[in-house]
């Protein structure tokens, strides 16, 4: 599991309200302790503010809980992520991991969460990937169908290597160029388009500063349209 998380963010960047410090630092660790009690035995946690979000009681515990856990930080280009946005930040966080994570070099697929966010049926999610040996898959947001949900996805290294993070070159939140958009467009070249159990995440958005929206969506909660392999 890679989460990533900017515990303290910039001034000025496009559309994010929670900017408290200590409010992004309590809701990323509440998440990453229910990942550690659904069960994950191996977590990165990147930064992209040159923070660490644990420190050495929290990874006791965790440890106590048979998760593996790496922390790895690095200073983003903020000028970078005020003028284009959260989502150029993130992609560039993702490189960083991708090439620094000792623990990502040795798998080949892996989950990629935000910060502040988990999954409740996590466990529902990682045993349909297992059993049909799915390499990647992204779920459609559930309620903008321009936009994939980047909150929450299973992906190789290849896909996102090769693929996802050339096109997030193009993020640009100020004219409406979101990373969700350019993660669609390359989806549904690369990618087969299927149906399957929605995600059901929950935690805070660092946009909003507010709690998602988890309840059901009825027939959705079963058919979310995705794009696998």
């Amino acid at each position: 599991m890679l989460i990533t998380t900017a515990t303290n963010p910039p001034e000025g960047v496009f559309v994010l309200g929670m900017t408290n410090v200590a409010k992004r630092t309590i809701t990323a660790k509440a998440a990453a302790f229910f990942w550690s009690a659904l069960g994950v035995q191996r977590i990165v946690i990147a930064d992209a503010t040159g923070q660490t979000l644990l420190d050495d009681a929290d990874v006791l515990m965790l440890n106590q809980m048979d998760t593996e856990i790496e922390q790895i930080s690095y200073f983003q280009d903020n000028d970078l992520v005020i003028r284009k946005g959260k989502g150029r930040g993130e992609a560039a966080l993702i490189k960083f991991a991708l090439e620094n994570s000792k623990c990502l070099q040795s798998s080949d697929s892996f989950f990629k969460c935000t910060g502040k966010i988990y999954c409740r049926n996590y466990l529902d999610i990682f045993t349909m990937i297992q059993r049909d040996g799915i390499q990647n898959i992204f779920w459609r947001d559930a309620f903008d169908h321009s936009e994939l949900d980047t909150r929450f996805y299973y992906a190789s290294k290849d896909y996102l290597l090769k693929v996802f993070l050339p096109a997030c070159d193009a993020i640009d939140d100020r004219n409406h160029i979101l990373m969700e958009h350019c993660a669609l467009n390359v989806a549904r070249e690369h990618l087969k388009q299927g149906l399957s159990i929605r995600p059901m995440l929950s935690g805070f958005s660092g946009s909003s500063n507010r709690p998602y929206f988890d309840s059901s969506l009825g027939f959705l909660d079963q058919n979310l349209p995705c794009w696998f392999s």
